[in-house]
């Protein structure tokens, strides 16, 4: 080999080897050390997650999915001499996390000489290219709003809210939720020392998913069946996990007025009572709606032991109940309320239920005065299970919205007309239930017709039926 060639030769590995040195020079953390008195520093990046799991528990289901995604955006920040990182990101719909560092300077004695994230705008991109621009609430989380120092960056996070209150049309909201772009906006950050403001930043996002379809991420086959009584056996089938949330998948053709199943969670030794509602349509499928078990699912430990326990079934009844109050009474009534008008007149008594129109009444505690009755659904050993009766006004007609209908008191005056001034007050005399028809606008001075519909009654299954509760195992991203 010539001379000439070894030179070149020698030349380029010169070279690569500058080339490498330097990519490693700009990748070393600098030498100076974080002052611990000054800085809440963590050791690992599992660290810093399990205290974000703490400041926002719905992270516990995202992280155990995989959910949060990557991010490789960096932007300079003016006159700083730093940099701001977007490290991971999730969103869901009506919400959306942000983990962001910034770079420690030796010269930082404390993080409020870090700069720190603020966002007052969002614009929320649909698959139809129509935009909402909103205002947005900052949810700082459950813990401290302090940050922490991992490889000389300091790490915060926010949970952006999006505030929908301009949205009134289902239009509206089927657009939203199929955003698959967010711009954050009117954006700056902010130290003791500046407040710089920094361009939009965009995001591509997954569509949420439709709340009788979503996507599922994972599902545990379950094949148990419950037995109900005047019923076609219902087939308890998936347990799945979508996006943000869990439910039992059912077998088809549910009765419209079995409206719910209840039981218990048992957690370790400790027993909570639940009521999980079914939802769904012939066209979708049924399922069991997991609100009610959700914060106990994400937040076990490895060795918690959880069970749904389904004990009973909730049905409505098909009949109506009604009674008048007289305008005399209610017109004596308003002049003097000091003393109640009792009637305990009963509307219905039956096996499965009784109601009473006790008469007109002040609730001594708010000193609230209405139109008294109770409600009792006769069910022995049965605990933690109450009627909760509502307005028929509180009720829209959205699709799929009859099936939550239940427990309904209307009231109508001497016209006929359906009145929508008036609330119901829950209170509790001797340990048991009483309920006040409250109105807005005081007494009115008329006949009144108070009428119940959709009561429900619960009632035991044959067999109950026992749920193993446990979130699948996720392998490990490569």
């Amino acid at each position: 080999m010539s001379n000439k060639w070894k030179k070149i030769i020698i030349g380029v590995l010169l070279l690569i080897g500058f080339v490498l040195y330097t990519q490693y020079d700009k990748r070393a953390e600098p030498a100076w050390k974080v002052n611990s008195d000054q800085f809440h520093i963590v050791s690992d990046w599992d660290e810093l997650m399990d205290m974000e799991k703490l400041k926002y528990n719905e992270l516990r289901f995202v992280d155990h999915f995989k959910l949060l995604k990557d991010s490789q955006i960096s932007i300079p920040i003016p006159n700083e001499q730093r940099k701001m990182h977007i490290e991971r990101t999730w969103s869901h719909g009506h919400q959306m996390y942000i983990l962001y560092s910034v770079d420690l300077l030796e010269r930082d004695k404390d993080e409020f000489e870090v700069p720190r994230l603020f966002v007052e705008k969002i614009k929320l991109s649909s698959k139809k290219g129509k935009d909402f621009d909103l205002p947005v609430d900052l949810f700082p989380g459950e813990t401290s709003n302090n940050g922490m120092v991992y490889k000389h960056k300091l790490y915060r996070s926010i949970m952006i809210h999006p505030l929908f209150d301009g949205l009134t049309s289902q239009e509206d909201w089927d657009e939203v939720l199929s955003s698959e772009r967010y711009e954050l906006s009117d954006l700056s950050v902010s130290s003791k020392k500046n407040i710089t403001k920094l361009k939009p930043i965009a995001f591509k996002v997954n569509p949420t998913s439709n709340i009788l379809k979503p996507h599922t991420i994972d599902s545990v086959n379950l094949n148990q069946t419950l037995s109900i009584q005047d019923h076609e056996p219902l087939q308890l089938k998936n347990l799945e996990f979508f996006q943000i949330g869990s439910r039992i998948t059912l077998s088809t053709n549910i009765d419209k007025d079995l409206v719910s199943l209840a039981g218990i969670l048992k957690k370790n030794d400790i027993d909570y009572p639940v009521d999980l509602e079914i939802n769904g349509d012939d066209l979708s499928g049924y399922f069991l709606q997991m609100y009610a078990v959700e914060n106990e699912l994400i937040s076990q430990e490895k060795d918690d032991q959880l069970d749904l326990v389904l004990t009973h079934y909730v049905q409505r009844k098909p009949d109506l109940y009604s009674f008048s109050v007289a305008s005399s009474d209610l017109e004596k009534f308003a002049i003097d309320s000091s003393k109640d008008i009792e009637k305990n007149e009963i509307i219905a008594d039956e096996k499965s239920l009784k109601i009473v129109y006790r008469g007109l009444a002040m609730e001594q505690d708010n000193k609230e005065i209405g139109i008294k009755f109770t409600l009792d659904d006769n069910q022995e050993g049965v605990e933690d299970y109450n009627l909760y009766p509502q307005p028929l006004y509180h009720f829209g007609e959205k699709p799929g919205e009859e099936r939550h209908v239940r427990n309904i008191v209307s009231v109508k005056d001497s016209s006929g007309k359906e009145l929508q001034n008036f609330d119901i007050m829950n209170y509790y005399e001797d340990d048991k239930p009483s309920f006040l028809i409250v109105f807005h606008d005081g007494l009115p001075k008329e006949n009144l017709s108070i009428t119940f519909s959709h009561l429900t009654h619960i009632a035991p299954l044959q067999k109950q039926v026992i749920i193993p509760l446990k979130l699948p195992s996720i392998k490990a991203k490569k």
